[in-house]
């Protein structure tokens, strides 16, 4: 037997409990409860799958992709850089880097690419070619070069073979005229990338790339940055001025992608979402159902001294049981069923891909607090009404 100290929530309970003379008004109330429950398990479930999908692109391809790239606006770094700049807290890495945009000549053809001047890579998860000796291929001023699968295969260039790197940025005045700045380079591994952008980018020695664009050996174009998670580069302005500092960060190449998925996630938590309001939407039709139903009762209890305040409260407390128990179930369901869903899908279609879960204690603790703030909401107006029931209207025909 529960014991309340309450009165209002005695009677709110008893109410609930109670078996309605108006069936329809107990219909209403048990589809309001049963949609708040569905609508609380499904939004769990399909945030945690979204969030899931979320974390695994990220990890996949966010992973090998420098976060960030910081150039001053007027010269060079120094190559002791991180000994002179202090670096926010949440960058994990950060090497030099000399780029620029390039024209490649081969034997059979022209085309364009992005040459990128790395060093010290195995402090580098952008460069983490397991199967390739870095440190040895790109060794100073042996001038190799890395490139992608897709220059590769448009100039019909393999392992060994030399092309010609030009500049076309800098350029050099000779007795034939001026000419671009270029360099004669050997292919030293063909790179196999997730995107067309990636194969358009070759790799060469930090140092190498750095007397291609005359810059001195103990200084930098810039910073490849990589952080503990890439969602912070929201943050790198606060510490690297837009007056002083040129930001370039991965959303350039993957920001559309991950705005649809934000996007996917936010729409699907909208539409379901609605479940839960035309729920709640049920809760206020079936109080105000019962606050016609129980006009007598209210008014006895006001003649025995009941207050407005609480005929109110006894209205809000019952929508509360509701809104607390289902949404208290539906989130628990929802945890469940979310654990399990990879079995669960397995057993219709034994051949499906393993969905990702992820959950979000933040989000969780958002969706019940919502729930319960819509459900009181709800409660307010058939509450009102209850409390400006006059007893004497009520039993002038009892």
């Amino acid at each position: 037997m529960v014991k309340f100290s309450s009165v209002p929530l005695f009677i709110a309970w008893r109410y609930w409990r109670s078996k309605s003379a108006d069936r329809f008004g107990r219909v209403v109330t048990w589809l309001g409860s049963i949609g708040i429950v569905l609508g609380v398990m499904a939004l769990v479930i399909v945030l945690s799958v979204m969030n899931g999908l979320q974390q695994q692109q990220k990890d996949n391809v966010l992973s090998t992709l420098p976060h960030a790239v910081i150039q001053p606006l007027d010269g060079n770094l120094a190559a002791d850089f991180k000994l002179r700049q202090p670096l926010p807290p949440f960058v994990q890495s950060a090497v030099g880097i000399n780029n620029s945009d390039v024209i490649l000549q081969s034997t059979t053809g022209i085309g364009a690419a992005r040459i990128i001047g790395v060093t010290d890579v195995a402090d580098d998860p952008a460069l983490a070619w397991d199967e390739l000796d870095l440190p040895q291929l790109l060794a100073p001023s042996d001038y190799h070069i890395l490139i992608g699968a897709a220059v590769a295969n448009e100039l019909k260039l393999q392992v060994g073979d030399k092309v010609r790197v030009m500049l076309a940025a800098n350029s050099q005045y000779t007795p034939f005229g001026r000419v671009p700045v270029q360099r004669l380079f050997t292919v030293a591994a063909v790179l196999h990338g997730d995107s067309s952008s990636d194969q358009r980018q070759v790799y060469a020695n930090l140092q190498d790339v750095g007397r291609l664009l005359r810059i001195p050996p103990e200084e930098v174009q810039g910073v490849r940055l990589l952080l503990d998670d890439p969602f912070k580069i929201t943050e790198l302005p606060d510490y690297f001025p837009a007056s002083e500092w040129k930001i370039a960060d991965w959303r350039e190449q993957k920001g559309e992608f991950f705005q649809a998925v934000a996007m996917e996630k936010n729409m699907m938590g909208l539409l379901i979402g609605l479940i839960i309001v035309v729920a709640i939407a049920n809760i206020v039709t079936s109080l105000s159902l019962m606050v016609l139903d129980k006009q007598g009762e209210i008014a006895i209890l006001q003649t025995q001294g009941m207050k407005k305040r609480q005929v109110m409260q006894i209205f809000i407390f019952q929508g509360l049981l509701v809104g607390v128990i289902g949404t208290l179930l539906g989130c628990g369901l929802g945890l469940l069923l979310a654990e399990f869903i990879n079995p669960i899908i397995g057993v219709f279609n034994p051949g499906a891909v393993a969905l990702p879960v992820l959950f979000d204690g933040t989000q969780l603790m958002l969706i019940v607090i919502a729930t319960l703030g819509l459900t009181l909401l709800s409660t307010l107006y058939p509450a009102y009404r209850a409390a400006k029931i006059e007893p004497a209207d009520a039993l002038r025909y009892e």
